[in-house]
């Protein structure tokens, strides 16, 4: 595995590769993919993706060139739109097949994220991103050998996008041993949002909830409290002061966090992808109140194993109905739980994922 490392959310590389060289060789290479003013300005004025280029290193270019050029491959496996800028130097030095994994699609995000924007020149430059995303996304979807998304609908658009390369749809896997249920201490009033708060849209998500869900909540019953937690919370998060909400931050240990709650809330409005909190959440038998847009990708049923609640209105109608059969709300969380056993532990989908890459050589 060679992973990129960036500068503003670094990771302590000696403890990552503590558990990283567990499961093989692996190489951890720091890069500067910080936002700059110039060079974003200037950026303006080319027709290049800025949230591609900022990724592209040339150290890093000579590192993979190197490592290609002295070790053989079956498979190299390149994970998002990112790093595909380097895909022409990976396929000039190797015979592997070349597969693009593709955790979301890209400009999807941006693209929600400038329709849901109210400022008009921060409307205007998300419009520009979105736009070079998807042409960069288009560009790159039939150079490699088979893509990899993490759910049909990501599939669905990346043949809008004119993909005719093999497509094989692999979630994200979970490690059940890790995310446990534990019904005897959980508390049905205590509701948590666990996610990066780096991510805009979880930012996005977090403040619409607080400022037009979490009233008609304790509306219903002020026993509620509401947890937010995830890295990098922002200062200006973290001061935020509303009723029965309590501003956590960053925690150690995810599963542990959330032992003693029983409620999950996932208000995503815009974002792409698989939300690997709901799939954590799920496994841990926990009851998800999510978005159309938060559970989008996986294979749910409404109101059977996920509640679904895309207006404050709908998410005050759920938790009215929680609050009322408690017997239903513990039958969705089992069934959720259920759903996760049988086709998103790790076991499943990596079974899955090698049996195609086998099939593809």
């Amino acid at each position: 595995m060679v992973a990129l490392n960036g500068i503003k959310h670094k990771i302590n590389t000696e403890e990552a590769l503590v558990e990283l060289r567990k499961f093989g060789r692996t190489f951890i290479f720091d890069i500067d993919t910080n936002i700059k003013i110039v060079p974003a300005f200037l950026n303006l004025f080319t027709k290049k993706s800025y949230n591609v280029s900022r990724f592209y290193n040339s150290g890093f270019k000579n590192f993979l060139v190197n490592l290609l050029s002295t070790e053989t491959f079956d498979v190299i496996q390149v994970e998002g739109t990112f790093v595909a800028e380097y895909y022409d130097e990976i396929r000039k030095h190797s015979k592997a097949l070349i597969v693009l994994r593709q955790h979301n699609v890209e400009y999807q995000i941006w693209e929600r994220l400038s329709e849901n924007e109210t400022n008009p020149i921060k409307k205007w430059y998300l419009n520009i991103l979105s736009k070079r995303l998807k042409i960069f996304e288009r560009s790159i979807i039939n150079l490699f050998d088979a893509v990899v998304p993490v759910t049909e609908d990501d599939a669905d658009l990346f043949r809008k996008l004119g993909c005719t390369k093999p497509i094989f749809v692999s979630p994200s896997g979970i490690d059940t041993n890790y995310w446990k249920p534990t019904p005897q201490l959980e508390n049905l009033y205590k509701i948590y949002h666990l996610g990066s708060l780096e991510w805009v849209p979880n930012r996005e998500a977090v403040l619409w909830f607080i400022k037009d869900v979490w009233p008609l909540i304790l509306k219903i019953d002020k026993r509620f409290t509401l947890y937010i937690a995830g890295k990098n919370m922002p200062d200006f998060m973290k001061n935020m002061q509303a009723e029965n909400v309590k501003m956590i931050g960053e925690v150690k240990d995810g599963a542990d966090f959330i032992k003693d709650k029983m409620i999950t809330v996932v208000p995503l409005l815009s974002g792409s992808g698989i939300r690997l909190k709901i799939l954590e959440a799920m496994s841990a038998a926990k009851l998800v109140v999510s978005t159309s847009i938060g559970a989008q990708g996986i294979s749910y049923t409404k109101d059977e194993d996920i509640l679904i609640a895309d207006t404050p209105q709908e998410f005050e109608n759920n938790f009215k109905k929680i609050i009322q059969n408690v017997e239903e709300t513990n039958k969705i969380k089992n069934n959720g739980f259920a759903l996760i056993q049988n086709n998103y532990s790790n076991e499943a989908v990596v079974g899955r994922l090698l049996n195609y890459y086998n099939a593809l050589k």
